[in-house]
């Protein structure tokens, strides 16, 4: 559901997106998430951009600062095309970054319920992460940054099948415990949260829990938490509400902050343009109705659409977003 005034703003602004932002717009960085790897067109995508050494090279990832891959990603790439990806960031001096299932399982000397964690998203075991770890040091990667996938929510206040109902503290020692195999093989790696919103923000509580979480994580981790990015509900009417919120708070406790842009899943008639479309307005709606400017930005998407990286014969990708928000900052 779309509130009606915010997309007919979005669509004064996308008439002339350079108009509206000017070319002195400051542009966040930016995180772009490759999304499918297996299926014909996501693979396509990763073959454009990594595989084929003598594919010219989009313009518009020269506006990116970190290409993201999905933990689950991570677990099915080959090793020999794994050393590619890494090879081509390398040369075109983008950093690499790994969406993380950052929450430990249930761990020796740690009092949880049997079982809890098991299935929830966002959980994974330490074994696991180190053998992720060490097929990327294989792979002559430079791990630069993590993408945590939402462990406040998940750890403390999820309410489903197998939820472990931690303590914030529990939260950040099960986060340290799969963080640690990272950090003993990429010491530097720089590490962020992301989170669904307005579900944190729905929280009584939830600004002293979050203060809680940074300081917890720091101790358990031995470093800050670098940023936050904002996973936006965009079903729900008060998630503009909620994302001023976290924007407040964010500068209060010197948090980066990040967004995701995305839309909400496709409905039946919806087509791979209408979703995009819907994203565009989004984004536009939040920087220039809202006035929220993200030190942070991700393009990612978990449904459907747009299924792939790159515009090509599979149709209009992910990139469609990128170039509709870099136009909207002047940027040619």
């Amino acid at each position: 559901m779309k509130i009606l005034f915010s997309v007919l703003v979005a669509g004064l602004l996308l008439a002339n997106p350079a108009t509206a932002a000017g070319p002195s717009a400051p542009t966040p960085q930016i995180w772009f998430s490759m999304g499918a790897l297996t299926s014909p067109a996501g693979h396509q995508s990763w073959d454009t951009l990594f595989y084929n050494p003598d594919a010219p090279w989009p313009e518009f990832m020269n506006h990116l600062h970190v290409v993201g891959i999905l933990t689950q990603a991570l677990l099915k790439i080959s090793d020999e095309d794994l050393a590619k990806v890494v090879v081509r960031l390398k040369q075109k001096h983008v950093a690499l970054g790994i969406e993380m299932l950052a929450q430990a399982y249930t761990l020796p000397g740690i009092d949880a319920p049997p079982h809890c964690g098991e299935g929830v998203e966002g959980h994974y075991a330490p074994f696991a992460t180190a053998a992720l770890a060490a097929k990327l040091k294989r792979a002559g990667a430079t791990l630069d940054y993590i993408a945590m996938d939402e462990p406040l929510w998940f750890g403390h206040y999820y309410n489903g099948k197998l939820a472990c109902h931690s303590s914030i503290e529990n939260v950040a020692e099960r986060v340290a415990a799969n963080l640690r195999e990272y950090q003993k093989v990429f010491p530097h790696v720089i590490i962020g949260d992301g989170e669904p919103f307005p579900s944190i923000t729905d929280q009584p509580h939830w600004q002293d829990d979050y203060k809680e979480w940074l300081r917890f994580f720091q101790v358990k981790t031995g470093q800050p938490l670098a940023y936050t990015f904002v996973d936006i509900n965009w079903g729900v009417t008060h998630w503009p509400a909620s994302l001023q919120a976290m924007r407040d708070f964010a500068h209060q406790v010197h948090l980066p902050l990040g967004t995701i842009y995305n839309d909400a899943p496709p409905r039946a008639a919806m087509s791979n343009q209408d979703w995009l479309d819907d994203a565009v307005r989004n984004f536009t709606h939040i920087e220039r109705t809202l006035r929220v400017s993200p030190d942070w930005l991700a393009f990612s998407s978990w449904e459907k659409y747009p299924g792939h990286a790159l515009t090509d014969s599979y149709g209009v990708g992910e990139d469609y977003l990128v170039k509709q928000y870099l136009q909207l900052h002047g940027v040619k």
